[in-house]
């Protein structure tokens, strides 16, 4: 064989390796004592965008319907009248706003904080001169927290608060204390529950469920997303909405979680879906 024909051969094999081992990607899924973390890397995500419904549904009823790989709950909401208490931009357009929510708007209680309600943590996928990246940032923040940047906002789904690198329960208003004493927290932040994350770390996506079997304070979710080395993370809607629902793959069998006093599932608002 001649030179040249063994460097292409080579060069070929090659190619074709790199491109198995790019594509062969699958999502990963690991369970530490009931704390599942799936980790999606980026080469594997066709699509990720949230769901939302205008009457309340099931995480389970939501991945029957789209066929999805994997669905995860979402945002707050106020099982009530159903409105919401979380933003979710879909396609670049706004179809939940908090603002629409006379409940929450109307509550006295909460009424000083409601900008900081407004501006709570979200997760992002943004178009970046065509490469989709993923982010992790306060409502009224540009992508990157830059003033002019080449990326724009295509989904984001609300909810938090951010659990790293900084856990901000009292700065998004999740927990009040006055006089050093703990007078509000409203999504039960210091007692155990079940949890539902989201992180990034290095453009890929981790998905965390904290199971009935271990359950976990905001604060212990908060130091497990950093025993991760994860580069940000921030909370979903948990307790009874923690729910997730995965296809499985060549290595990993399909998974469905709920977490319940009552071991049955929630009917909720929005979701992520990933494909």
């Amino acid at each position: 064989m001649s030179k040249f024909l063994y460097a292409f051969v080579l060069l070929f094999a090659s190619f074709v390796f790199c491109g198995y081992a790019t594509t062969d990607k699958i999502i990963e899924v690991k369970n530490y004592n009931g704390v599942y973390v799936f980790k999606i890397p980026q080469e594997h995500i066709k699509t990720i965008k949230p769901y939302v419904t205008r009457l309340l549904t099931f995480n389970k009823n939501v991945y029957d319907d789209t066929n999805a790989e994997l669905v995860v709950n979402g945002g707050y909401f106020d099982p009530n009248n159903k409105s919401t208490s979380s933003y979710v931009v879909v396609d670049g357009k706004v179809v939940l706003d908090p603002k629409t929510n006379q409940s929450l708007i109307s509550n006295q209680a909460v009424k000083p904080h409601l900008e900081q309600i407004f501006n709570r943590s979200e997760f992002r996928v943004l178009d970046c001169k065509g490469k989709q990246k993923f982010d992790i940032r306060k409502h009224s923040e540009p992508p990157f927290g830059l003033k002019r940047t080449s990326c724009k906002i295509v989904h984001s789904i609300q909810a938090g608060p951010e659990l790293y690198p900084a856990l901000r329960l009292e700065d998004e208003y999740f927990v009040e204390y006055k006089d050093g004493v703990l007078v509000r927290d409203s999504i039960s932040a210091m007692k155990k529950c079940a949890r539902t994350a989201i992180g990034i770390k290095d453009n890929d996506v981790y998905i965390i469920i904290a199971t009935i079997f271990h359950k976990m304070t905001l604060p212990e979710l908060a130091q497990f997303c950093k025993t991760l080395k994860l580069t940000k993370a921030m909370n979903f809607d948990g307790g009874g909405s923690t729910s997730i629902d995965f296809r499985g793959n060549s290595k990993y069998e399909p998974l469905s979680i709920i977490s319940d006093k009552n071991k049955s599932a929630r009917k909720l608002k929005s979701f992520l879906v990933i494909n």
